[in-house]
């Protein structure tokens, strides 16, 4: 897991986002992506994981410092 959240960080860093708050939203990245797995799995559907999906992006650079 830790790889997962160096390799967002990597990208956000150089999106401009500082680097301590990289790795703090490569870490939520990574908690909110297994909560819609398992949310999306328990009531049987997909359509929540892949919004998250959707939204990731605007999320992460919302703000980049």
């Amino acid at each position: 897991m830790t790889d997962w959240i160096a390799a967002i960080a990597d990208v956000l860093v150089e999106a401009g986002v500082e680097q301590t708050m990289a790795v703090q939203r490569g870490q939520d990245t990574l908690i909110t992506i297994q909560v819609a797995l398992i949310v999306s799995k328990s009531l049987d559907d997909t359509a929540i994981f892949l919004r998250t999906i959707e939204q990731l992006p605007k999320v992460l650079l919302a703000s980049r410092f």
